[in-house]
């Protein structure tokens, strides 16, 4: 086989490949899609970490409540120049040593401690760490629905452009027939060149429309692959019943009563607030004194407790009740206890802040939904006008009784309100799933 029949088949095998690259179609309900986001999302990885850390330092501080025991034990070796202690004892000429020189000391030790009461630091301690826990977990819930409504505007955006893309391909198509029709005049003496040259712009405005949405057809899949983790050469099918859903839709009032009870968020911040208030008490328990029992375990060589001292290792114990309090924290813990009630105040603050911001969400996503579905009868009836405007511009045209810019500006019209039309239908439907998602609904 020589060169000349060797780079067709190249060819042929370059473009088969590229074509069976481009051919990964992925037929994508919007609840798959939603699952998929989910799995992928890098936020919720990052929450579950979160989640795992305040449920260790939950752990720690119940754990504070546990009794302390610890083993040591050290070894000391003394110097050998101490001459030792004698006396002779009465009656006798026996000389007892009273501090024998033992020069290797062991002392090991095995000690428990039991805090009794601590001014209540350890109970708040611990119901402080559970309610921040909870807030966390309540956090990884709110960033949940705000993926969902993510990944479900992603779909809807996508949606958008391929039926945008759709449209302008089947108007091409009806102006290459106009294009073909007014050539045919031309030939006939029934146009002028100037008409062809009106059609054939317009056509190549068209084809210049179709360049730009299918440049945004392609990022908007790429994107979409990305979010879900899919092959980035993936093309979608979507289902068009996901984006054409009936809706109820109940009053604004019911939507912002939702909200109050549902929104992950307000929970959050409840839980915030709980913590806050168990920080004043905590820090109010420093003006309180400590009572705790503990006990040692000795098995010391020399035990200090036996004279006179003894190279033998002895086994004693002691066991005792302390109680300490801080005078100190009497004038100076009023500062922290002041900070921790300024905390209290702010986190109160933001939670009223918080609540505030919800109720003008649920009122701005339930107005634009209306607006949404408003727009949605004027365009529908706009483009039965314009199709009724073109059906009879275009039986004129046919007659040749109309100038060829009127046809090409009834087609522009139609169009234009068939984009129009779709893009409001699915605004109306992404504008009923914000809602759902300020109402904290979309799980």
């Amino acid at each position: 086989m020589n060169t000349k029949q060797l780079i067709p088949l190249l060819l042929l095998s370059v473009i088969g490949l590229k074509s069976l690259a481009q051919s990964n179609t992925v037929i994508l309900p919007l609840d798959s899609a939603i699952q998929m986001g989910l799995r992928q999302s890098r936020q919720l990885e990052i929450d579950k970490s979160k989640i795992e850390a305040a449920e260790a330092k939950y752990m720690q501080a119940k754990s504070m409540q546990l009794p302390i025991a610890k083993i040591s034990a050290s070894y000391t070796r003394l110097s050998d120049n101490v001459d030792p202690f004698s006396i002779q004892m009465p009656g006798t000429n026996e000389q007892k040593t009273l501090n024998p020189q033992i020069v290797n000391h062991y002392t090991p030790t095995l000690s428990v401690a039991q805090t009794i009461y601590a001014g209540g630091q350890i109970k708040y301690a611990e119901r402080s760490m559970h309610l921040l826990e909870e807030a966390s977990r309540l956090d990884y819930e709110k960033n949940k629905t705000q993926i969902i409504y993510n990944t479900t505007s992603t779909l809807f955006n996508l949606f958008k452009i391929q039926q945008t893309k759709r449209i302008i391909e089947e108007d091409i198509a009806q102006v290459q027939n106009h294009v073909k029709d007014i050539k045919n005049y031309e030939k006939n003496g029934l146009a002028l060149k100037n008409d062809v040259l009106k059609i054939e712009l317009q056509l190549t405005d068209l084809e210049h429309s179709l360049i730009e949405i299918n440049s945004a057809l392609e990022i908007a899949e790429y994107n979409t692959s990305i979010m879900l983790g899919l092959p980035t050469n993936s093309s979608y099918q979507l289902v068009a019943g996901d984006f054409n859903r009936s809706i109820v839709l109940k009053n604004v009032e019911d939507y912002q009563n939702d909200a109050m009870a549902h929104r992950n968020d307000l929970k959050a911040s409840d839980k915030r607030m709980g913590a806050a208030i168990i920080g004043v008490k905590s820090v109010v328990g420093n003006y309180y004194p400590s009572l705790s029992v503990g006990g040692n375990y000795y098995y010391n060589r020399p035990n200090a407790r036996v004279f006179p001292q003894e190279a033998n290792f002895k086994a004693t114990w002691d066991a005792g009740v302390t109680l300490s309090w801080n005078i100190h924290s009497l004038y100076t813990n009023k500062h922290k206890v002041a900070e921790s009630k300024a905390n209290l105040s702010q986190t109160q603050a933001e939670k009223d802040m918080l609540t505030d911001k919800i109720q003008m969400e649920v009122n701005t996503d339930y107005e634009t939904y209306l607006k949404n579905n408003q727009r949605i009868k004027v365009s529908e009836q706009a483009v039965a006008q314009a199709e009724e405007n073109y059906r009879i511009v275009n039986n004129r045209f046919r007659n040749n009784t109309v100038l060829i810019s009127d046809l090409t500006d009834a087609n522009t019209l139609l169009l234009q309100t068939k984009i129009n039309l779709v893009v409001d239908k699915a605004d109306a439907s992404l504008a009923y799933y914000k809602l759902l998602q300020s109402t904290g609904l979309n799980k």
